[in-house]
C-alpha cells in the first residue's frame, strides 16, 4: 500500500504526526510531494519532500493525505487541484484535516459530501464550502473522502487507518486508541 502526503509551507505537523507513525509501523509506503523541493512545517523543520507535484501520478498510490494549515494562496495552484481531482476521479482515498478540506473545495471534489473542518469560518474560505453538507462529526468519512477538524487528530489517524485496513481487528484499533491516548499504562 502506497501513501502521498502533500505538504506545503505552514501545514501543521503534529496533525499528521501519529497517522504518519502509524502507517509506517504498518507497512505503508509513504512517499511526500509539495509544490516546491522544500516546505517549513509549523514546528519550524525545515522538509525536503521525495517528489515533485508533477511526477506524481494518483494511479501510483492509494491515498492522498492533506494536514492543515493555511491553505492560501496554495488553494489556487493548478498543479494541486489537479492532484486532488485525479485521486478522486480515480476513486482513490482522500484524506485532509483542519485547513486541509480546503483544497478538496477547491479541487470541487466535496460537492454534496458530508465533511468535516476547522476552517469553514473563515471569511477567505466560505466560498468553497457549503455549510448544508458540513457534518456536526469530528471526523467524517463520506465515500472515498476523509475530512477531519484539527483538534481531533488522533480520531483522524484511526479513521485513515479503518478506511486503509491497518488494524488487524477491533481490538489493535483500540489498543491504538489507548496508546495515542496514553492509557496503556497498568
Amino acid at each position: 500500500m502506497r501513501a502521498l502526503f502533500f505538504l506545503y509551507e505552514g501545514y501543521v505537523d503534529w496533525e499528521i504526526s501519529p497517522l504518519s507513525y502509524m502507517l509506517n509501523i504498518s507497512d505503508v509506503q509513504i512517499r511526500t510531494t509539495a509544490l516546491s523541493d522544500e516546505v517549513t512545517h509549523k514546528g519550524n523543520f525545515r522538509i525536503k519532500v521525495d517528489l515533485n507535484i508533477e511526477d506524481c501520478d494518483p494511479s501510483d498510490f492509494d491515498i492522498l493525505i492533506i494536514p492543515g494549515g493555511e491553505p492560501a494562496p496554495f488553494d489556487k495552484d493548478e498543479r494541486l487541484v489537479n492532484l486532488v481531482k485525479g485521486f478522486d476521479e480515480q476513486g482513490k482515498k482522500v484524506a485532509a484535516i483542519c485547513g486541509g478540506p480546503a483544497f478538496l473545495a477547491a479541487a470541487g471534489v466535496l460537492r454534496e459530501r458530508k465533511y468535516s473542518t476547522s476552517i469553514d469560518d473563515n471569511p477567505e474560505y466560505s466560498h468553497y464550502f457549503n455549510e448544508k453538507f458540513m457534518s456536526e462529526k469530528d471526523v467524517t468519512v463520506c465515500e472515498n473522502l476523509i475530512t477531519a477538524e484539527g483538534n481531533a487528530y488522533i480520531e483522524f489517524a484511526i479513521a485513515v487507518g479503518k478506511e486503509l485496513r491497518i488494524f488487524e481487528d477491533r481490538e489493535d484499533e483500540l489498543e491504538t486508541v489507548l496508546f495515542f491516548k496514553n492509557q496503556l499504562r497498568g
